[in-house]
């Protein structure tokens, strides 16, 4: 499918289109001559790009046709929007979208890269615009050729109104206003001319941004839906990449430093036995295996952190009960996620908030007992953690409870903390499954 959105000279960084800052600012004069050739070029290009597309448009609908027509009717319209955004960027003065082109991907299928190109909203945006601008240039062209005609004949009236005046019966302006001299018919004239003259600026540059930002209004949010559907893209990949690599870093973690150091822990252990009490060696080994046990833990806190193996193996519901079951005191977990397959980055957010939650509950809430809930409701998944202890947990106290609420903030949820002084404390975060 020949189909692109050629990006004009214009819109690249560093380029500056005439007339949007103070200094390059061209004068009045030649911002009016400007804004009248845009629009006298305008409508009969609008006009022209209209009757081609329609056409093709309609013969769409055939579909014997419909393979050639629809494409040729997109690149129509790329094309004619791409001269319409340099033509508003130049004579104008105002900043056009920069046009988007849909590239194919590598080793992409021409059908596939042709579906994509079709069903984008941004090529059917443009369409929509060569369909429909011409309606408003159709108004600005006839009031642009209307005041430029009656201010350039009525100030030049007195070089050839001799001929027409008081002649067959010929009445004009001056006439209907009782002014029946020749002096008086021009001095009319020229007034009302002049009125016209002096506003003309005002009219042409009026009409031209009017219609230049109807035509950037629908060629604009055609950039938008691009750049929407784009950064979706790229902001879905970005957490697939971020949720693998984590994934990949717990599990390296686990399966290479832990394990070394566990082995280590083993070495040393059966060294202090062999040396015995009495050696002078046993104080630094007993340093050694203490220090070996440190770093362990400090590695299994910073695993749990990014996702235990378990949560990829297995999924959110198994591994949310294994943290329960470290946990330090009883925890009970109701899970009933009505069989819906999670993205990892979802499940990595929900498994760090109850792993988290249940951390703050053993340091700062003196509970008895837990209680982990995971629900699908609707298009949420809900995760609320609950403990009998004293309350009071509140955001601004920190507890690790702002970075919780920034975690659940990175994949477009809310996270709510009810912990009334007394308790119980409830941790509740609601997360959007798309």
């Amino acid at each position: 499918m020949a189909y692109s959105h050629v990006m004009s000279d214009d819109s690249r960084a560093g380029t500056q289109p005439v007339g949007t800052s103070g200094d390059s600012r061209p004068g009045l004069v030649r911002r009016t001559l400007h804004s009248t050739l845009y629009l006298l070029l305008a409508w009969p290009f609008q006009l022209a790009i209209f009757i081609v597309n329609i056409t093709l448009v309609s013969t769409a609908f055939s579909i014997l046709l419909a393979p050639l027509s629809i494409p040729l009717a997109i690149g129509c319209a790329a094309g004619a929007a791409a001269l319409e955004r340099r033509m508003v960027s130049r004579l104008v003065g105002l900043d056009a979208p920069p046009a988007r082109r849909l590239a194919r991907a590598p080793r992409e299928r021409w059908v596939d890269y042709a579906v994509r190109v079709v069903s984008s909203p941004s090529v059917w945006l443009e369409v929509v615009w060569s369909l429909v601008s011409w309606i408003v240039s159709t108004v600005t062209w006839v009031l642009t050729i209307t005041w430029w005609s009656i201010a350039i004949a009525a100030t030049t009236w007195p070089a050839y109104g001799w001929i027409f005046h008081g002649h067959n019966g010929n009445q004009d302006l001056a006439d209907l206003i009782g002014a029946h001299s020749f002096g008086a018919a021009a001095a009319v004239n020229v007034l009302v001319g002049l009125i016209f003259l002096i506003t003309l600026p005002l009219v042409m540059i009026g009409l031209a941004r009017a219609q230049a930002l109807v035509s950037t209004a629908l060629l604009g949010r055609a950039q938008q839906e691009a750049k929407i559907v784009e950064l979706t893209q790229s902001r879905a990949a970005g957490r697939v990449a971020e949720s693998t690599q984590l994934a990949r870093l717990e599990r390296d973690i686990h399966d290479g430093p832990q394990q070394r150091l566990v082995r280590l822990k083993m070495d040393l252990a059966r060294m202090e036995r062999q040396v015995g009490d009495d050696s002078h060696a046993i104080l630094g080994l007993r340093a050694a295996i203490a220090s070996t046990q440190e770093t362990l833990d400090e590695l299994r806190a910073l695993s749990k952190g990014i996702a235990p193996p378990v949560l990829s193996d297995r999924g959110l519901v198994a591994a949310v009960r294994e943290a329960a079951g470290r946990a330090t005191i009883p925890v009970t977990v109701e899970a009933d996620l009505n069989e819906v397959i999670l993205p990892p980055h979802l499940e990595q957010a929900a498994y760090f908030v109850v792993s988290e939650a249940l951390t703050n509950t053993a340091k700062h809430s003196a509970a008895r007992s837990g209680l982990v809930s995971l629900q699908v409701n609707g298009i949420d998944l809900v995760v609320s953690v609950t403990d009998d202890g004293r309350g009071g947990a509140h955001l601004s106290k920190g507890s690790g409870l702002v970075g919780l609420q920034n975690r659940v903030r990175s994949v477009g949820g809310t996270l709510t903390i009810e912990s009334p002084i007394g308790g119980p404390t409830t941790v509740l975060a609601v997360i959007p499954l798309t």
